[in-house]
Protein backbone atom coordinates (compact mmCIF):
# COMPACT_ATOMS: atom_id res chain seq x y z
CA UNK A 1 0.00 0.00 0.00
CA UNK A 2 1.44 3.08 -1.27
CA UNK A 3 0.98 5.91 1.60
CA UNK A 4 0.88 9.76 1.13
CA UNK A 5 1.79 12.51 3.71
CA UNK A 6 -0.45 16.00 3.29
CA UNK A 7 1.56 18.84 4.47
CA UNK A 8 0.38 20.55 7.66
CA UNK A 9 -2.90 23.32 7.10
CA UNK A 10 -3.20 26.62 8.88
CA UNK A 11 -5.03 25.90 12.77
CA UNK A 12 -8.83 25.10 11.88
CA UNK A 13 -9.99 24.23 15.09
CA UNK A 14 -9.99 25.56 18.81
CA UNK A 15 -9.81 22.86 21.85
CA UNK A 16 -12.21 23.48 24.32
CA UNK A 17 -9.27 24.53 26.41
CA UNK A 18 -8.25 26.87 24.00
CA UNK A 19 -5.31 24.97 22.41
CA UNK A 20 -4.88 25.56 18.58
CA UNK A 21 -4.74 22.30 16.97
CA UNK A 22 -4.29 21.29 13.30
CA UNK A 23 -4.86 18.24 11.28
CA UNK A 24 -2.16 15.71 9.54
CA UNK A 25 -4.17 13.24 7.36
CA UNK A 26 -2.46 10.43 6.33
CA UNK A 27 -4.29 8.54 2.63
CA UNK A 28 -3.83 5.04 2.41
CA UNK A 29 -4.78 3.71 -0.73
CA UNK A 30 -8.68 2.50 -0.54
CA UNK A 31 -9.34 3.74 3.08
CA UNK A 32 -8.95 7.60 5.06
CA UNK A 33 -7.13 7.93 8.61
CA UNK A 34 -7.07 10.93 9.75
CA UNK A 35 -4.64 11.97 12.72
CA UNK A 36 -5.05 14.99 14.62
CA UNK A 37 -2.02 16.70 16.20
CA UNK A 38 -1.54 19.50 18.68
CA UNK A 39 1.20 22.39 18.40
CA UNK A 40 2.16 23.86 21.23
CA UNK A 41 4.40 26.79 19.88
CA UNK A 42 3.47 29.16 17.34
CA UNK A 43 5.05 31.83 15.05
CA UNK A 44 5.17 35.77 15.44
CA UNK A 45 3.10 35.84 12.56
CA UNK A 46 0.64 33.46 13.97
CA UNK A 47 -0.48 34.78 17.97
CA UNK A 48 -2.85 36.92 18.35
CA UNK A 49 -2.03 41.26 17.86
CA UNK A 50 -2.33 41.62 21.67
CA UNK A 51 0.23 38.59 22.38
CA UNK A 52 2.74 40.39 20.34
CA UNK A 53 5.28 42.78 22.41
CA UNK A 54 8.79 42.00 20.99
CA UNK A 55 8.95 41.75 17.44
CA UNK A 56 12.40 40.48 17.00
CA UNK A 57 11.53 37.24 19.09
CA UNK A 58 10.35 35.25 15.92
CA UNK A 59 8.81 31.65 17.25
CA UNK A 60 8.48 29.79 20.34
CA UNK A 61 4.66 31.44 21.47
CA UNK A 62 2.17 29.79 23.54
CA UNK A 63 -1.18 30.76 21.54
CA UNK A 64 -4.08 32.08 23.39
CA UNK A 65 -4.89 29.76 25.63
CA UNK A 66 -8.43 30.54 27.85
CA UNK A 67 -7.40 27.80 30.49
CA UNK A 68 -5.19 28.18 33.51
CA UNK A 69 -4.71 24.57 33.26
CA UNK A 70 -2.82 24.48 30.03
CA UNK A 71 -0.68 27.78 31.26
CA UNK A 72 0.00 25.38 34.01
CA UNK A 73 0.48 22.70 31.71
CA UNK A 74 3.36 24.78 29.43
CA UNK A 75 6.02 25.12 32.89
CA UNK A 76 6.50 21.32 31.56
CA UNK A 77 7.47 22.08 28.54
CA UNK A 78 10.01 24.61 26.74
CA UNK A 79 8.86 28.00 24.94
CA UNK A 80 10.14 31.43 24.91
CA UNK A 81 8.75 32.11 28.34
CA UNK A 82 10.19 28.93 30.12
CA UNK A 83 13.95 30.85 30.67
CA UNK A 84 11.28 33.87 32.12
CA UNK A 85 9.69 32.06 34.59
CA UNK A 86 12.22 29.86 36.36
CA UNK A 87 14.65 32.25 36.62
CA UNK A 88 12.10 34.28 39.00
CA UNK A 89 10.36 31.42 40.49
CA UNK A 90 13.54 29.29 41.38
CA UNK A 91 15.11 32.40 43.36
CA UNK A 92 11.79 33.10 44.76
CA UNK A 93 10.94 30.39 46.54
CA UNK A 94 14.63 30.30 48.06
CA UNK A 95 13.78 33.68 48.94
CA UNK A 96 10.73 32.49 50.86
CA UNK A 97 12.52 29.62 52.74
CA UNK A 98 15.55 31.61 53.74
CA UNK A 99 12.61 33.81 55.26
CA UNK A 100 11.51 31.15 57.06
CA UNK A 101 14.18 29.72 58.53
CA UNK A 102 16.13 33.12 59.36
CA UNK A 103 17.31 31.92 62.87
CA UNK A 104 19.43 29.59 61.12
CA UNK A 105 20.54 31.39 57.93
CA UNK A 106 21.10 34.47 59.94
CA UNK A 107 24.49 34.97 62.41
CA UNK A 108 22.99 35.68 65.87
CA UNK A 109 24.84 38.07 68.17
CA UNK A 110 24.29 38.85 71.71
CA UNK A 111 22.64 41.94 70.29
CA UNK A 112 20.37 40.96 67.69
CA UNK A 113 17.07 41.87 68.59
CA UNK A 114 13.74 41.11 66.77
CA UNK A 115 13.73 44.14 64.17
CA UNK A 116 17.09 42.68 62.83
CA UNK A 117 15.15 39.64 61.81
CA UNK A 118 11.89 42.08 61.14
CA UNK A 119 14.28 43.96 58.37
CA UNK A 120 16.06 41.48 56.99
CA UNK A 121 12.89 39.80 56.22
CA UNK A 122 10.84 42.35 54.84
CA UNK A 123 14.10 42.55 52.11
CA UNK A 124 13.50 38.34 51.74
CA UNK A 125 9.64 39.19 51.58
CA UNK A 126 10.17 42.17 49.16
CA UNK A 127 12.36 39.99 46.73
CA UNK A 128 9.85 37.32 47.12
CA UNK A 129 6.74 38.89 45.69
CA UNK A 130 8.58 40.74 43.04
CA UNK A 131 10.06 37.25 41.74
CA UNK A 132 6.94 35.23 42.54
CA UNK A 133 4.73 37.62 40.65
CA UNK A 134 7.14 38.03 37.68
CA UNK A 135 7.06 34.61 37.06
CA UNK A 136 3.39 34.36 37.15
CA UNK A 137 3.26 36.86 34.80
CA UNK A 138 4.93 35.09 32.45
CA UNK A 139 3.36 31.67 33.10
CA UNK A 140 -0.10 32.95 32.82
CA UNK A 141 0.11 35.72 29.88
CA UNK A 142 -0.54 33.73 27.37
CA UNK A 143 -4.22 32.66 29.43
CA UNK A 144 -5.70 35.98 27.49
CA UNK A 145 -5.83 39.59 27.16
CA UNK A 146 -7.51 40.24 30.57
CA UNK A 147 -5.03 38.13 32.28
CA UNK A 148 -2.15 39.45 30.84
CA UNK A 149 -2.90 42.91 31.38
CA UNK A 150 -3.86 42.15 35.26
CA UNK A 151 -0.62 39.72 35.38
CA UNK A 152 1.91 42.89 34.39
CA UNK A 153 -0.33 45.17 36.72
CA UNK A 154 1.08 42.93 39.61
CA UNK A 155 4.53 42.40 37.99
CA UNK A 156 5.27 46.32 37.94
CA UNK A 157 3.60 46.35 41.65
CA UNK A 158 6.65 43.08 42.43
CA UNK A 159 9.19 45.74 41.14
CA UNK A 160 8.30 48.28 43.43
CA UNK A 161 7.55 46.42 46.64
CA UNK A 162 11.40 44.70 45.99
CA UNK A 163 12.84 48.03 45.78
CA UNK A 164 10.86 49.92 48.58
CA UNK A 165 11.89 46.39 50.82
CA UNK A 166 15.52 46.73 49.51
CA UNK A 167 15.46 50.34 50.90
CA UNK A 168 14.20 50.49 53.98
CA UNK A 169 15.88 47.35 55.18
CA UNK A 170 19.43 48.95 54.54
CA UNK A 171 18.49 53.18 55.93
CA UNK A 172 17.73 50.81 58.71
CA UNK A 173 21.15 50.15 59.57
CA UNK A 174 22.88 53.12 57.72
CA UNK A 175 21.14 54.66 60.12
CA UNK A 176 20.76 53.00 62.76
CA UNK A 177 22.02 55.82 65.30
CA UNK A 178 20.23 58.32 63.87
CA UNK A 179 16.40 58.22 63.18
CA UNK A 180 15.31 61.40 61.61
CA UNK A 181 17.59 60.68 58.84
CA UNK A 182 16.18 56.63 58.58
CA UNK A 183 12.31 58.42 58.87
CA UNK A 184 12.75 60.90 56.54
CA UNK A 185 14.55 58.39 53.88
CA UNK A 186 11.97 56.05 54.38
CA UNK A 187 9.36 58.09 54.07
CA UNK A 188 10.18 59.40 50.89
CA UNK A 189 11.29 55.98 49.53
CA UNK A 190 7.59 54.58 50.38
CA UNK A 191 6.00 57.84 48.82
CA UNK A 192 7.98 57.60 46.17
CA UNK A 193 6.98 53.58 45.96
CA UNK A 194 3.34 54.53 46.26
CA UNK A 195 3.79 57.07 43.07
CA UNK A 196 5.11 53.76 41.44
CA UNK A 197 2.53 51.46 42.10
CA UNK A 198 -0.40 53.77 41.31
CA UNK A 199 1.32 55.00 37.61
CA UNK A 200 1.92 50.86 37.07
CA UNK A 201 -1.83 50.10 37.65
CA UNK A 202 -2.73 52.32 34.94
CA UNK A 203 -3.37 50.48 31.39
CA UNK A 204 -1.73 53.14 29.26
CA UNK A 205 1.59 52.64 31.45
CA UNK A 206 1.57 48.89 29.86
CA UNK A 207 1.31 49.31 26.16
CA UNK A 208 4.57 48.65 24.02
CA UNK A 209 5.13 52.46 23.63
CA UNK A 210 5.80 52.85 26.89
CA UNK A 211 8.80 50.48 27.17
CA UNK A 212 11.08 52.89 27.80
CA UNK A 213 9.67 55.36 29.85
CA UNK A 214 9.01 52.24 32.28
CA UNK A 215 12.22 51.76 32.42
CA UNK A 216 12.98 54.91 32.90
CA UNK A 217 10.81 55.49 35.81
CA UNK A 218 12.07 52.50 37.01
CA UNK A 219 15.40 53.03 37.47
CA UNK A 220 15.01 56.63 38.48
CA UNK A 221 13.33 55.38 41.77
CA UNK A 222 16.13 53.21 42.11
CA UNK A 223 18.81 56.29 42.06
CA UNK A 224 16.57 57.90 44.52
CA UNK A 225 18.83 55.81 47.03
CA UNK A 226 21.87 58.09 46.39
CA UNK A 227 20.01 60.36 48.66
CA UNK A 228 20.14 59.22 51.68
CA UNK A 229 23.73 58.13 50.38
CA UNK A 230 24.73 61.35 49.87
CA UNK A 231 23.21 62.07 53.55
CA UNK A 232 25.11 59.98 55.08
CA UNK A 233 28.46 60.55 53.58
CA UNK A 234 27.78 64.54 54.78
CA UNK A 235 26.44 63.32 58.41
CA UNK A 236 29.00 60.48 59.06
CA UNK A 237 31.80 60.81 56.51
CA UNK A 238 32.89 58.47 53.32
CA UNK A 239 35.07 55.97 54.64
CA UNK A 240 32.08 55.61 57.67
CA UNK A 241 29.03 55.21 55.34
CA UNK A 242 31.41 52.78 52.71
CA UNK A 243 31.53 50.56 55.51
CA UNK A 244 28.10 50.87 57.93
CA UNK A 245 26.02 50.61 54.59
CA UNK A 246 28.33 48.21 52.43
CA UNK A 247 28.58 50.29 49.90
CA UNK A 248 30.79 48.57 47.51
CA UNK A 249 27.24 45.71 47.16
CA UNK A 250 25.13 48.74 46.50
CA UNK A 251 26.66 50.22 43.84
CA UNK A 252 27.33 46.67 42.47
CA UNK A 253 23.97 46.26 42.43
CA UNK A 254 22.80 49.53 40.98
CA UNK A 255 25.04 48.45 37.96
CA UNK A 256 23.26 45.06 37.42
CA UNK A 257 19.64 46.70 37.52
CA UNK A 258 20.69 49.55 34.97
CA UNK A 259 22.46 47.15 32.46
CA UNK A 260 19.48 45.06 33.28
CA UNK A 261 16.75 47.67 32.53
CA UNK A 262 19.03 49.01 29.47
CA UNK A 263 18.70 45.76 28.03
CA UNK A 264 15.59 45.09 28.18
CA UNK A 265 14.86 48.81 27.26
CA UNK A 266 16.68 48.51 23.70
CA UNK A 267 15.88 45.07 23.50
CA UNK A 268 19.60 43.78 22.95
CA UNK A 269 20.74 41.34 21.78
CA UNK A 270 17.71 40.13 19.72
CA UNK A 271 17.31 43.23 17.41
CA UNK A 272 20.77 42.28 16.19
CA UNK A 273 19.72 38.89 15.19
CA UNK A 274 15.91 38.71 15.05
CA UNK A 275 14.60 34.59 15.75
CA UNK A 276 18.13 33.83 16.99
CA UNK A 277 17.66 33.96 20.60
CA UNK A 278 14.11 33.30 20.74
CA UNK A 279 14.29 30.18 23.49
CA UNK A 280 17.49 31.55 24.91
CA UNK A 281 19.38 34.48 25.85
CA UNK A 282 16.93 37.54 24.72
CA UNK A 283 16.67 40.88 26.16
CA UNK A 284 14.08 40.02 28.98
CA UNK A 285 15.77 37.01 30.05
CA UNK A 286 18.93 39.03 30.68
CA UNK A 287 17.29 41.19 32.06
CA UNK A 288 15.23 38.21 34.95
CA UNK A 289 18.96 36.64 35.77
CA UNK A 290 20.67 40.49 36.29
CA UNK A 291 17.74 41.14 38.69
CA UNK A 292 18.48 38.20 40.74
CA UNK A 293 22.03 39.21 40.69
CA UNK A 294 21.60 42.93 41.80
CA UNK A 295 18.68 41.34 44.87
CA UNK A 296 21.70 39.00 45.92
CA UNK A 297 24.36 41.87 46.01
CA UNK A 298 21.55 43.93 48.11
CA UNK A 299 21.44 41.03 50.70
CA UNK A 300 25.47 41.09 50.97
CA UNK A 301 25.28 44.48 51.91
CA UNK A 302 22.30 43.99 54.12
CA UNK A 303 23.91 41.15 55.87
CA UNK A 304 26.88 43.15 55.73
CA UNK A 305 25.35 46.30 57.61
CA UNK A 306 24.12 43.78 59.68
CA UNK A 307 27.20 42.58 60.99
CA UNK A 308 29.11 45.61 60.98
CA UNK A 309 26.08 47.44 63.34
CA UNK A 310 26.56 44.37 66.08
CA UNK A 311 29.84 44.39 65.93
CA UNK A 312 31.21 47.82 65.92
CA UNK A 313 28.42 50.45 67.26
CA UNK A 314 26.65 47.86 69.80
CA UNK A 315 28.65 45.12 70.08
Amino acid sequence: MREVELTQRKPISEEPEGIMTEETTTLIEGSNVTRKTTRRLYTWDEIPEWQKDNEHILSGYIFETKSFRSCIKSLFYLHNESVNIYTHLLPGICFFLVAIFNQYAIEHFETTRLIDYIMIDLFFLGGFICLMMSSLFHCLKCHSIEVAVFGNKLDYLGIVALVVSSMVSILYYGFYDYWPFFLIFSGITVTFGIACAVVSLGDTFRSREWRPYRASLFVAFGLSALLPVIAGILHYGFHATWAKIQLKWLILEGVFYILGAVLYGVRFPERISPGTFDMWGHSHQLFHVLVVIAALCHLQALIGAYKFVHKNLIG
